[in-house]
């Protein structure tokens, strides 16, 4: 085990690294009448053991924070003040952090706040906690307008740092953790802990025991030497420690803190700050080759991202580092580090620089919905690739709604068509896209006013926009499943005014068609009025075998079929009953033949309105679904399968990488 003592102005505290090391807690509690261990869900979950034993004492209790930065907040605050005074907590209480950098922040403004200040103790679980919440001393909670806006300066009685936490520790959440541990490397003169860093890194990435107790420490001790030499932030030198983060804060407020790590925002920040040190004439290229190397090492995508430059300024300018209307970055000049306001000409220089990443919107404006998608973006030799989704949303627009009566787009549903994309642009403008399109499909293509539904939209919206032919939105999903999935695949892409289906592999596509029937046209033509007598049902079903006949040639080959869209996603949900889509557990789902009957047979036995309240089944779709699961079997019957799988990778994905 190692012992570090960290001190400040009037007081000190000790930080313990080591493996199984939190057994002196049962000693610190009976210097307390209540303990209070706050920690989220996730981190309950995982450590249920070890928290049942800790509970075991009659004094303690817990509180589960959501998961998420977007709770680290005030109104999480008083939640948790309200638990405390609820139960009589006193001024001789203690509150023990066990979790990330979320709730050790959280949880140490809590115990500054309450009853004027009580003690509390730090257990970080991620090693992004371990190597930066555990020091310093600062606590904060963040601000609609800002991260950690709201705080105080207070140090905890104590920290434990137990390696063990990390074996059970996503990836992602090491990797982030790594970022802040390679910005301590680069702060530390010597170059030491970077080399340290580099020869160990195989080592470092298995948890090897003393490599990881060592890397913790060191990364500590630096931090230690800036906190102590600058503990309220008067000099200078310990805003060293914030080099990267004026940058990555600035994408976490953009992206809600959400779809993205702190630690990849820092790394990214920390490359970004590095380009504004070479623009000033301070520092080479090669020390910035230097450090991608050492990200790329740790697989840490430290590339920054190409921001809409209003957004980016008016995000770098609220952060609390600035004062005097400047806007603050740690730069390095000659080896030395310094909190220097930068030009918003040289911000904006090196902003335009970054041309590879950028964030692009794709707006689907379907016949019976809109879909809004955000990605970052790289576009190497003209060639589009998805790093990472970052935004979807959906909203119903009805827009086919009555269109096989008048064969028009009717002004009602095109007025809320244009409300969905205003609010959808404006999304997408809020996260500083830098390139937005929308496509539009079989409705619209249909219409006899489709066209000058699309010109309104360049118009009053300047949103560039196509109408795809359906060959061409089937070409989207295929292509955009056919990356995921060997071997021969069939895609299905039931919408509300068509039906998209494509069959072929990586070589080729051997058959593609978009069928005029979808889920709002099946229901205006036999279901009028939630109609579903057995009548109706079996003349949609014999209209649906005519309708894809064709299909049948291919269905004696080997292949998968993979269903896309709302009615197989909807399907999953229900099967599931989830309460709240999750992508993550309906891609890759097996929907069988057998399910969609029991879901069908579920939708049947139940009126309109108590349709909408099955779970799994959000209320907009409940008129609908009927129709879409109909249709799914009925393709399901002339593939001659009894199953397919579920992918929540579409058109709309396909169009993300498609340069329109």
């Amino acid at each position: 085990m190692r012992k570090l003592e960290i001190k400040s102005i009037n007081e000190s505290y000790e930080i313990l690294i080591g493996k199984n090391i939190l057994g002196s807690l049962e000693e610190e509690f009976s210097k307390y009448e209540k303990v209070l261990i706050l920690t989220n869900k996730m981190i309950r979950k995982i450590y249920d053991e070890e928290i049942k034993r800790l509970l075991n004492n009659p004094k303690i209790y817990i509180y589960e924070l959501d998961s998420g930065e977007e709770f680290k907040n005030l109104e999480s605050a008083k939640d948790i003040i309200d638990y405390m005074l609820s139960l009589n907590f006193s001024r001789n209480s203690l509150i023990l952090t066990l979790g990330g950098g979320t709730i050790c922040d959280i949880g140490g403004f809590v115990a500054s706040i309450f009853m004027r200040g009580i003690d509390f103790i730090q257990i970080p679980t991620s090693l992004l906690a371990q190597v930066d919440a555990s020091i310093g001393g600062k606590v904060a909670v963040n601000h609609e307008k800002g991260k950690n806006l709201i705080g105080f300066f207070k140090n905890p009685r104590k920290v434990l740092i137990d390696i063990n936490f990390l074996k059970s520790l996503p990836q992602g959440e090491f990797k982030s953790g790594m970022a802040e541990v390679i910005k301590h490397a680069i702060l530390e003169r010597s170059g030491e802990y970077f080399k340290f860093l580099k020869e160990r890194f195989v080592e470092i990435i298995n948890l090897e025991r003393e490599d990881i107790i060592e890397m913790i420490y060191k990364s500590c001790e630096i931090k230690k030497s800036f906190v102590e030499a600058d503990f309220y932030e008067k000099t200078g030198l310990r805003a060293c420690l914030n080099l990267g983060h004026t940058y990555a804060h600035s994408l976490e407020n953009i992206f809600d803190y959400k779809g993205i790590s702190h630690g990849e925002s820092v790394a990214k920040g920390i490359t970004f700050e590095m380009y504004l040190s070479y623009e000033l004439g301070y520092i080479s290229k090669q020390k910035i080759d230097e450090i991608s190397t050492i990200f790329q090492l740790y697989d840490i995508d430290s590339t920054p991202l190409h921001i809409e430059e209003t957004v980016l300024l008016e995000k770098m300018e609220k952060d609390k580092k600035n004062s005097d209307d400047k806007i603050k970055f740690i730069v390095e000049e000659n080896g030395v580090f310094k909190s220097l306001p930068v030009s918003r000409e040289v911000i904006l220089k090196v902003n335009a620089q970054i041309k590879s990443r950028y964030l692009k919107a794709v707006i689907d404006i379907g016949s019976n919905s809109c879909r809004l998608y955000i990605a970052e973006i790289e576009k190497k030799d003209g060639i589009l690739k998805v790093i990472k989704p970052i935004y979807r949303g959906l909203e119903v627009s009805r827009l086919a709604q009555n269109i096989n009566i008048t064969g028009e787009l009717s002004e009602e549903s095109m007025k809320r068509t244009y409300e969905i994309i205003e609010r959808f642009k404006q999304k997408a403008i809020s996260m500083g896209v830098t390139e937005m399109v929308a496509f539009a499909t079989s409705a619209t293509r249909e219409a006899k006013n489709g066209t000058i539904f699309v010109q309104t939209i360049k118009d009053e919206f300047d949103v560039e926009i196509l109408i795809i032919p359906g060959e061409m939105e089937a070409k989207l999903s295929f292509n955009a499943n056919n990356r995921l999935y060997s071997g021969k695949i069939v895609t299905v892409d039931i919408g509300g005014g068509s039906t998209e289906i494509t069959y072929g592999d990586s070589s080729e596509i051997k058959f593609i068609k978009s069928f005029p029937i979808g889920v709002v046209k099946l229901k205006e033509m036999f279901f009028e009025d939630d109609n579903y007598t057995e009548e109706n049902i079996s003349s949609a079903k014999n209209y649906l075998r005519g309708f894809f006949k064709e299909i049948s040639i291919f269905q004696e080959d080997n292949f998968k079929i993979i269903g896309v869209a709302g009615t197989v996603t909807t399907n999953v949900s229900v099967v599931k009953q989830m309460p709240t889509f999750v992508a993550k557990e309906v891609n890759k789902f097996i929907l069988t033949k057998e399910m969609l009957e029991d879901n069908l047979r579920l939708y049947l036995s139940v009126d309109l309105e108590k349709r909408k309240k099955i779970v799994g089944l959000e209320p907009d779709r409940a008129d609908l679904i009927i129709s879409g699961t109909l249709i799914l079997l009925i393709i399901l019957e002339k593939l001659n399968k009894d199953e397919l799988i579920v992918s929540t990778v579409d058109n709309l994905d396909g169009a993300m990488v498609l340069n329109i």
